[in-house]
């Protein structure tokens, strides 16, 4: 395979396995192409990690903190769509022989120095995911479509999910009463890499930072007799959620209570979750659990209760006001949190409802609802 950029050319050495997301490619490219003729546009311009990491099934961006990707694509739909990818000369050979191996799709290579906007069209007939001038935004009608997962990638995120599990599971019979946060965040991390998932969040609460703080970065201080890990982890470009509780002294039966009440909560959420239903009525009639539980009935405004998730940690957080609706195949997080507990999961959407799927047999469990949760790890 030869790739040419401005000032120079190689060729590159590629694996004769095709990378197995191009099997479901076409398929991607056409749902796009139809968002696109809809609109009365032929071209597309992604530039968004999220879309990209949909499309080609994996890494699209360098650093993992931001949303900026490595590469763009232009799309042509035609009755047999194009694509073609816009990258610099540092990157066009690592994405050639890795994320992009075997890809159909055609190379448009610039210097490191130069700006690649410049070779993004723009103007009539031109649509965008977002923040491009002179095109269509598409941004919504790109995310409808993105929030629906193939039968190639549900099977990747069942897979995922299962793995993201048992390193949480690892990680935390790693720990002891004296693990600092960092230590345990470093642990988690550990487990995650070396199962080939990028650890995108990382959080670490001990005991007296449960209840207080919601999105708990690690801090030096030792977890105590509690500790709380929350991970999110990427492989593929799917994002699995995972959040676990380790309790070193045996919990009490009030305790118990409580966080088994926070599980029903939960179970609101996931019953609500049905396809053709939008985010705002399910946070609506589930957030009223809160005040049944007995927990402050305004709690759920302490923190953002979830919403859709796969190719980030969260699109945006689902509000009661939300109108986005949840789709047959689409993935979604809900994260209820009272009294210093909390639990979430990472669902694919199916015609009965949410599947919970991060889910590891060594960890106890609670039945709530007809559904097995995770429970509280006491050691």
């Amino acid at each position: 395979m030869s790739l040419q950029a401005a000032n120079h050319e190689w060729t590159l050495a590629m694996d004769s396995v095709p990378h197995p997301e191009w099997s479901d490619f076409d398929k991607k490219l056409a749902a796009m192409a139809s968002v696109v003729q809809s609109a009365g546009c032929d071209r597309l311009v992604l530039r968004r990690q999220p879309n990209l990491s949909y499309l080609v099934g994996g890494r699209s961006n360098v650093p993992q903190t931001l949303d900026s990707a490595c590469f763009d694509l232009i799309l042509e739909a035609g009755s047999e769509p194009k694509a073609t990818v816009v990258t610099n000369a540092i990157e066009a050979r690592r994405l050639a022989a890795t994320e992009l191996a075997g890809a159909p799709v055609e190379w448009d290579i610039v210097d490191w120095w130069a700006d690649r906007s410049q070779r993004l069209p723009a103007g009539r007939g031109v649509a965008s995911d977002g923040g491009i001038p002179d095109t269509t935004d598409l941004s919504a009608q790109v995310a409808t479509v993105r929030r629906s997962l193939t039968p190639h990638q549900q099977g990747q995120l069942r897979e995922l999910c299962t793995d993201a599990a048992s390193a949480a599971t690892r990680s935390a019979t790693r720990l002891t009463p004296y693990t600092t946060e960092y230590q345990a965040a470093g642990i988690f991390a550990g487990e995650l890499l070396a199962g080939a998932m990028d650890p995108i969040v990382l959080l670490v609460a001990g005991k007296e930072r449960m209840g207080r703080d919601r999105h708990p970065l690690p801090s030096t201080a030792a977890v105590g007799d509690r500790a709380m890990l929350v991970g999110c982890a990427r492989r593929h470009g799917l994002v699995a959620s995972v959040t676990r509780i380790i309790s070193f002294t045996s919990l009490s039966a009030s305790e118990g209570e409580r966080y088994d009440a926070l599980l029903r909560v939960e179970a609101d959420f996931l019953n609500a979750s049905l396809p053709g239903v939008s985010l705002g009525e399910v946070v609506s009639s589930a957030v009223t659990a809160y005040g049944r539980e007995g927990f402050d009935p305004q709690e759920w405004h302490h923190h953002h209760q979830g919403g859709f998730t796969g190719w980030e940690p969260r699109e945006f957080p689902a509000r009661p006001t939300s109108s986005e609706l949840i789709q047959l195949n689409g993935m979604l997080g809900w994260n209820p949190s009272a009294a210093g507990w909390k639990v979430e999961d990472t669902c694919l959407i199916t015609a009965d409802g949410p599947d919970p799927l991060v889910h590891d047999s060594s960890w106890p469990t609670r039945v709530i609802a007809g559904r097995e949760r995770p429970g509280v790890l006491e050691v």
